[in-house]
């Protein structure tokens, strides 16, 4: 991969399906190579409660647990984010922006 970087000229990576190995691997990777720009594709349903509000909170941990235990300099999609933003848009929903304290949507909130 340093290969790619010095003479390719890949300045970063998008690691896919991170969810099928271990984030240790993601970070060997990171450690090795040192890109200006890593993304993990992290992704799990979305689900509504049944007041069809996003379920806040459901993967909020899970997305910041794998960013710090790939090393911490890999971010990853925020998936359920845009998914909020989209209700949002679409149905000019604009109380979704915030969580029952008050706080941004999804992992935006813990690791911007």
């Amino acid at each position: 991969m340093n290969w790619l970087k010095t003479e390719i000229g890949f300045d970063g990576w998008r690691f896919n399906m991170v969810l099928e190995y271990a984030p240790r691997f993601t970070k060997i990777y990171m450690d090795n190579t040192k890109p200006d720009f890593a993304v993990g594709e992290f992704f799990l349903k979305f689900n509504n409660k049944s007041d069809r509000k996003p379920d806040y909170d459901q993967y909020r941990n899970d997305l910041v647990h794998w960013v710090q235990n790939a090393g911490g300099v890999v971010t990853t999609f925020d998936f359920m984010t845009k998914a909020i933003l989209g209700i949002v848009v679409g149905d000019t929903r604009f109380d979704l922006l915030k969580d029952s304290k008050e706080n941004p949507p999804e992992m935006i909130d813990l690791l911007p």
